[in-house]
């Protein structure tokens, strides 16, 4: 069941892709945009080499999170996108997408104040076969200490919010929240000493209950433990 959820997201986070790229043949970011970064992490080598079901696991969910990096140029207007200011001092870009799902215009609006950078897309037309107006679909929030930031997005079909990561770092340690709402909430704590520790829970019968975490040491050896509804079924090291 975790491997086809995996799969499942990145093939979510692959369409997006997909989407942004066909925007626009210019994918040069415009000079006066703000630049929305998604933090990533290393894989530990030990980690990334092992043959164990275990080790490899934890590769794929850390994998999964560095995929959501590309939603840094989704959030990036092309280099031939000049903004209008509105009254409210923010930038807003405008550009028309054409592609295999539909014909729809992408708002960005990006409000940058003392303490945060605030990123707000907004669909209008057709897209994957949904009818939209002016609705919300990405919200992102850099606090410029580090100390949080968000990327939420909104499910196309039903309104409702899908998936969010949330990360925050500090000199010792990098942490990053992940979830797609009732469904997985991952979390991801890389050291600066290369050491970490991950865990995996699953939204049963109304709540979140552990399936799977591992942890490894700076030398990116480490162990894990698999449950189902909260009983230890596996437990190895790599």
């Amino acid at each position: 069941m975790k491997t086809i959820k995996i799969l499942i997201l990145l093939t979510v986070m692959a369409t997006v892709l997909t989407v942004r790229c066909s925007k626009d043949d210019d994918t040069t970011p415009a000079g006066d945009a703000q630049k929305f970064e998604v933090k990533s992490v290393p894989v530990p080598k030990a980690m990334a080499e092992s043959n164990d079901p275990g080790a490899q696991m934890a590769t794929g969910y850390i994998n999964m999170i560095n995929g959501l990096s590309g939603y840094s140029a989704f959030l990036s207007p092309s280099g031939n996108n000049t903004p209008e200011n509105n009254n409210n001092g923010e930038k807003v870009f405008t550009w028309k997408v054409n592609d295999k799902t539909g014909v729809y215009t992408v708002k960005l609006v990006i409000k940058e104040t003392n303490g945060e950078i605030v990123w707000d897309m907004y669909i209008t037309g057709t897209m994957e076969g949904n009818v939209l107006n002016n609705f919300h679909y990405i919200h992102a929030v850099k606090q410029k200490d580090n100390s949080w930031n968000v990327l939420t997005v909104w499910e196309l079909e039903t309104g409702n919010k899908y998936m969010e990561l949330s990360w925050s770092i500090t000199d010792s340690e990098t942490v990053l929240k992940f979830e797609v709402f009732n469904e997985t909430y991952l979390t991801l704590i890389a050291n600066s000493d290369g050491s970490g520790s991950i865990e995996l829970k699953e939204w049963l019968i109304g709540k979140y209950v552990t399936t799977y975490k591992a942890s490894w040491a700076t030398s990116g050896h480490g162990e894990y433990w698999e449950y189902d509804n909260s009983t230890l079924t596996n437990n190895g090291s790599w």
